[in-house]
């Protein structure tokens, strides 16, 4: 065997090819999820696209291959590095491999929040993999290792044979043009606001751009300003902006019924035949969205009347709700249940966070449909036993329809043909979503029966004449409604995966059917001021509207998703990346490359995002 010294340059060789090689490989991987149709008559996007890509995973190989490099020039077996080496850019490739499968079907990475799921159990109590998706990603990562243990010691021969079959310097410096380039590109485009090319971004997972605007400025450079809107961060609150000012002669009792990813168009006879006949003698709000596409902001937005964007000062400083809250103070009883876990997302040290105590997560060894039952049980036997003449709040979170839309075993479904298992792998955009959506519908079915459980109990106890009850969904659920190969949420800001059904049960209040443009965030003003007693402008604590008051025909919504804000308006969703552009689309998101976010929108979202930050 060689001694360590002389085998060194073969084995610098080596690794450089395997990190070029790989390279190559995660750039074809994610350049599967690159509409090309849409670019190739944009030299721009393309010729970015042709550096930024490569380079930047090339940076990810190099980093990824340090560790065996270490190991190369500390031992002398060369099978120790090569080992390292190849399980290393396993592990990686197979990170570009589900980051393109998850972008493919959600529009967005693999991030932090996945992170959070994925290490806090939340992943693994909200999405259930069927046998067969299992035997495939095995299969596949089997693949995988066996792929780069073939290259690696096909690679290793080819340099025993030929040691001057690739120069290592002249790899390198032109791996170091790339990136540089490509670095160089993205600062020059976001400096001048080339969305051409910083458009591309979204299609780099963890792309974590240079950008030298004002440098760039300072040297004479005509940079421009595009419309953006601010972070908030973990700025401190100013929440609410003045102190509340609540008597109401006889609070309402309120009950929340939230219902994992309900669609709009899920309200109807058929599928909610309970929910759809108490809609008929309430307020039923027929043009209602939700806060975001997920259920982070979905249900913050609902239970704060603030947009998702100030999840993250809420979440820093523990701050609840200032309804929960005032709730506390009129010594309302608290009855809050979640069939998923309600401390991840951290509801717990948001929403709930004063009465965090007062929380029940069903049991996790329950079957997820038997898991809802536990719940509505409970608040069943809560309204049945709860004395008169204490106001109570009672909260109920179903997660049966969240994918792959859980049932109950032996429940006959009256949707057919009805897929018996969801494999995601499968889900592309010419698959015929109708197996999977019948399925959902029937998940949203037995929701409903459960739902019905609940309000035949509530009408038949003494509490009914005094008890607000509201029906919705977090958000809603995409079955590639707009052809562009989306599923499920957290993709986009459409009808399919924000608006949802917003059924408004109010003693006193006749039946009406609503058409206006509401929002999540107006639930909160509305129970404030009519079922609390509070005499405060709305403004104070909330940036929604009072449902019993004036309804504007259209008005901007903010909306937020795990990687991107949006502001819906009108016909038009402004779309706002992490880079700080902003793109144009239509509701069916057919891209309106010629239009720009209207300055009045961008204007007041600003205000609402900056409303209780401390200044």
């Amino acid at each position: 065997m060689d001694s360590l010294a002389s085998s060194l340059p073969r084995r610098n060789a080596w690794l450089t090819g395997l990190i070029l090689g790989n390279a190559l490989l995660a750039t074809l991987i994610a350049a599967s999820n690159i509409p090309f149709d849409e670019t190739a008559t944009r030299w721009r996007a393309l010729a970015f696209l042709a550096l930024a890509l490569p380079g930047h995973f090339l940076f990810f190989g190099a980093v990824m291959a340090l560790p065996a490099w270490v190991v190369g020039r500390l031992v002398r077996d060369p099978r120790w590095m090569i080992g390292t080496a190849v399980v290393l850019q396993s592990l990686w490739i197979g990170l570009v491999l589900a980051d393109a499968q998850v972008f493919a079907l959600y529009r967005f990475h693999l991030n932090a929040m996945v992170a959070n799921m994925i290490f806090g159990g939340a992943l693994s109590d909200q999405v259930t993999f069927s046998a067969d998706m299992w035997a495939v990603i095995a299969l596949a990562a089997v693949a995988l290792v066996a792929l780069q243990l073939l290259a690696a010691r096909g690679w290793w021969l080819v340099l025993e044979r030929r040691p001057g079959a690739l120069r290592i310097r002249r790899a390198w410096w032109a791996a170091l043009v790339i990136c540089v380039a490509g670095q160089a590109m993205t600062a020059w485009a976001d400096a001048r606001g080339d969305r051409t090319m910083i458009s591309q971004l979204a299609y780099i997972p963890w792309a974590q751009p240079i950008t030298l605007k004002d440098t760039l400025h300072k040297i004479g450079v005509q940079t421009a300003t595009a419309a953006e809107l601010p972070g908030t961060g973990d700025s401190g609150l100013a929440y609410p902006r003045r102190p509340l000012q609540c008597d109401a002669a006889k609070p309402l009792n309120v009950v929340v019924v939230l219902v994992e990813s309900l669609r709009f168009d899920a309200l109807d006879p058929q599928v909610m035949p309970n929910a759809w006949a108490y809609a008929q003698q309430s307020q039923r709000f027929d043009n209602h969205y939700s806060t975001g596409n997920a259920t982070r902001f979905g249900l913050f937005g609902l239970m704060y009347g603030l947009p998702g964007g100030y999840w993250q000062a809420m979440l820093v400083e523990q701050r609840g709700s200032a309804m929960i809250e005032q709730m506390q103070r009129a010594n309302y009883a608290m009855h809050i249940y979640g069939s998923a876990p309600l401390y991840s997302p951290e509801f717990d040290r948001t929403v709930f966070s004063q009465v965090r105590g007062k929380i029940v997560n069903a049991p996790s060894d329950l079957a997820r449909a038997d898991r809802d039952r536990f719940v509505i049980e409970r608040l069943q036997a809560d309204i049945q036993r709860h004395p008169q003449g204490q106001p109570f709040f009672g909260f109920v979170f179903l997660d049966g329809p969240h994918a792959p839309y859980h049932l109950p075993e032996g429940f006959v479904s009256p949707f057919q043909p009805m897929a018996k298992d969801v494999n995601f792998l499968k889900l592309g955009p010419d698959h015929d979503s109708t197996p999977e959506f019948n399925r959902y519908r029937a998940a949203v079915h037995y929701s409903d029966q459960l739902i019905g459980q609940l309000l035949h109990t509530l009408e038949n106890s003494p509490l009914a004449d005094d008890t607000v009850v509201l029906i919705s969904g977090d958000h809603a659920e995409e079955f590639n409604d707009l052809h562009r190969n989306y599923w499920g949420h957290n993709g986009n800001f459409s009808d399919y995966q924000l608006r949802t059904p917003f059924v408004l049960h109010w003693p006193g209040k006749p039946a009406r059917r609503v058409s206006e443009v509401t929002s999540h965030e107006d639930f909160v003003p509305t129970v404030m001021r009519h079922a609390l007693g509070c005499r405060n402008d709305t403004a104070d604590y909330a940036t929604g509207i009072d449902l019993f008051g004036p309804i504007p025909a259209t008005r901007p919504l903010l909306v937020e998703s795990w990687s991107q804000r949006g502001i819906r308006n009108g016909e038009r969703i402004y779309l706002f990346d992490q880079f700080g552009g902003a793109d144009v689309v239509d509701r069916r998101y057919e891209p309106l490359p010629k239009e720009e976010a209207s300055p009045e929108a961008v204007r007041l979202s600003w205000e609402q995002l900056t409303r209780f930050m401390k200044r």
